[in-house]
């Protein structure tokens, strides 16, 4: 088993956002992602997720550390003055 070292950032923000999202990812030349709809509470209010406009998603990759520093650079001033946003990395092995 080869274990290589990533970085998993995490993306909640307003699903208005998700193709801008994604656009950025093709643009870093990110070319895997997972996205789903979430539910929560946080600094925005609660976000049922019962009509799009008032839903959330998360979008999560898997990157290198200077990937994952320009994402979240390019995300934050592009769309954290406007709306609900917050980027989350960590560290992660992927096993195979």
């Amino acid at each position: 088993m080869q274990v290589k070292p990533f970085k998993l950032v995490t993306v909640f923000c307003e699903a208005i956002l998700e193709s801008l999202v994604i656009t950025e990812l093709d643009e870093l030349g990110i070319v895997g992602y997972t996205a789903s709809d979430c539910r929560g509470r946080g600094t925005h209010g609660v976000r049922s997720g019962s009509w799009r406009l008032s839903s959330n998603i998360r979008i999560e990759v898997m990157c290198d550390e200077e990937v994952a520093e320009k994402l979240a650079s390019a995300l934050s001033q592009k769309y954290d003055k406007d709306y609900g946003l917050l980027i989350v990395a960590s560290n992660v092995d992927v096993l195979n």
